[in-house]
């Protein structure tokens, strides 16, 4: 099973996030930040996003409720007969829910007040939802 931002599409963006990332400042990134209102100094040579891990921490914070699910549901499945896919596709469900509102939830390390001000929010993850709205599970055979 694999649950997190499975479309490449947002991936990088999802690990920019994840991981954090240090990014080199152009000539053309100082004149866009500039022309926005944010004046770097003169020996600001990179900018630095920090991590805000959502999928390892969000699953650090649920891991146990997870668990015991899927033992709650592997005891009732051979008691049942339930299959093994649709066991699957319960804890799948449950473990995107749960790093859906973790990331949603997640408040730190703060965005930069630039930041804030451009999207109109201070929830480091969520600006357009899109990213967090992406998040999906994948039981394979």
């Amino acid at each position: 099973m694999k649950v997190g931002i499975l479309d490449s599409e947002r991936q990088m963006i999802a690990a920019v996030h994840e991981f954090g990332c240090r990014i080199a400042v152009t000539d053309r990134m100082r004149n866009y930040l500039a022309a926005k209102g944010l004046y770097l100094k003169k020996e600001t040579q990179y900018i630095n996003i920090p991590e805000r891990s959502f999928i390892r921490a969000g699953w650090d914070e649920n891991e146990e409720e997870i668990v015991q699910k899927v033992e709650d549901l592997v005891e009732r499945a051979l008691e049942n007969g339930d299959s093994m896919n649709d066991i699957m596709e319960t804890v799948g469900l449950l473990a995107k829910g749960r790093l859906q509102v973790y990331a949603r939830d997640l408040r730190n390390p703060a965005n930069h007040p630039f930041t804030t001000e451009e999207k109109g929010s201070s929830n480091p993850l969520v600006d357009t939802g899109e990213m967090i709205g992406s998040m999906k599970y994948e039981v394979e055979s």
